[in-house]
């Protein structure tokens, strides 16, 4: 696989991984309902999982095609 290819690759990897996340977040954000009640909130505590792990996804990707383009 060239360099050009896995740019390519990560950067889609990064779309559909942002694309994730911000579901998760919306998500996380509905949790919390009108009142925005995230203390002692199962259903928040349980909402931020996905986000958080989304969240280190799309770092470490973007890392990983910012080290990529260095490299070039």
């Amino acid at each position: 696989m060239t360099q050009s290819e896995k740019l390519e690759q990560l950067q889609a990897k990064l779309k559909v991984a942002e694309e994730k996340l911000a579901k998760a977040m919306k998500e996380q954000g509905e949790a919390c309902g009108d009142a925005c009640d995230w203390h002692d909130n199962n259903v928040y505590d349980l909402a931020t999982s996905p986000t958080n792990t989304y969240q280190v996804f799309v770092d470490d990707l973007m890392r990983e095609i910012r080290d990529l383009q260095k490299s070039k």
